[in-house]
């Protein structure tokens, strides 16, 4: 692999380049290695299995929500016993991470 801005050949999994110190975008399929499998604290429907799920594999949380409705509508109820047990495996997401949003918080108005 290539760096982008200079050309320079990169080191395997570098996350900079070592001529120009340009970021090294990873690929869409890399992921942190010590991301956990966690039940978020926000976003959740019910327990937070397919949640986790989603974010821990960088997926939209719908089509894995409804995937599993599919798998529990066909399966006669069995894989409900697997989504339960997920729910007890599964820890929680530790407490004081931030709220994800997607806009930065505005001031408060009436101040000068």
């Amino acid at each position: 692999m290539h760096c982008t801005a200079c050309g320079q050949e990169l080191n395997l999994g570098a996350r900079f380049c070592s001529n120009c110190g340009e970021a090294v975008a990873a690929p869409g399929w890399a992921r942190h290695p010590a991301q956990r499998l966690v039940r978020p604290i926000y976003g959740r429907m019910l327990a937070g299995v397919c949640a986790g799920v989603a974010q821990h594999f960088g997926w939209d949380v719908t089509p894995v929500r409804l995937i599993v409705l599919v798998v529990v509508l066909c399966g006669f109820g069995s894989p409900l016993i697997a989504y339960i047990i997920a729910w007890i495996v599964i820890p929680n997401e530790p407490l004081g991470v931030p709220y994800p949003t997607s806009a930065p918080p505005s001031p408060p108005s009436g101040y000068p």
